[in-house]
């Protein structure tokens, strides 16, 4: 099967059959994942693939007992967090040192421009600071490109999970790719969802992914997409 016969046989299905999926095409597909492009290389993503029957049993009531969660036979959260990027930074200098292809100016990228763009505070006053420089860089932004963002916490958050959104992508379509099916929902209680995976402040809930097989009526319509000169605009 070819990538586009891969993007046409991709569907959300809503109820799964009772087929085992073998860890191993899980884990294949976590693994894909992970592959996935990302912004600054930061891989701000985690992924908790629930195997405690009780966490499964309360996210599945989190998920508002939809069937897509409550048939699914492996239940996945992909997460976003704000407070990884140092650590992931170091990690990612320490292979350019080792690798002998640390250039200044990946170093001065990584030790300069990450943390303006990534530190904040639960409060928002690097925030406020950031959007008084912003101020005075709008005005040189009217002769040239300049960088706007991101100023706040929210802007941070957005990023990282843009970022996990498009790993999410990859992972769905490498269960597509074993023979799998899977339904990605942001119906759920994220602060119930937070709670069963002990997560802080800084992270982010994207969405939950059930995985299975298809119940032979676990799709529930045809696919219909609006016209494509509605969404795709040549200029």
């Amino acid at each position: 099967m070819n990538f586009f016969d891969l993007v046409e046989k991709r569907r959300s299905v809503r109820k799964f059959s009772n087929e085992n999926v073998p860890g191993k095409v899980i884990m294949k597909a976590l693994k894909a994942a992970l592959l996935a492009a990302n912004s600054s290389n930061l891989q701000p993503w985690e992924f908790y693939w629930i195997k405690d029957k009780k966490k499964k049993e309360d996210l599945v009531k989190a998920c508002f007992s939809q069937n897509a969660a409550k048939t699914a036979q492996e239940l996945i959260v992909a997460v976003s967090r704000i407070d990884t990027w140092k650590r992931n930074r170091e990690l990612i200098l320490k292979d350019y040192k080792e690798k002998g292809k640390l250039l200044p100016i990946i170093e001065k990228y990584y030790n300069k421009v990450i943390p303006l763009s990534y530190r904040h505070d639960r409060f928002g006053f690097l925030g406020a600071m950031k959007k008084i420089i912003s101020i005075f860089m709008k005005i040189i932004g009217l002769f040239k490109p300049i960088p706007r963002g991101p100023l706040y916490r929210h802007d941070v958050f957005e990023i990282v999970t843009k970022t996990t959104a498009l790993a999410c992508q990859n992972f769905m379509m490498a269960l597509v790719a074993q023979g799998y099916d899977s339904c990605p929902m942001e119906g759920f209680d994220h602060k119930r969802v937070k709670k069963i995976l002990n997560l802080n402040s800084k992270s982010h809930v994207v969405m939950v992914l059930g995985v299975g097989k298809a119940d032979p009526k676990g799709i529930y319509g045809e696919r219909f997409r609006i016209d494509d000169d509605l969404v795709i605009k040549i200029i």
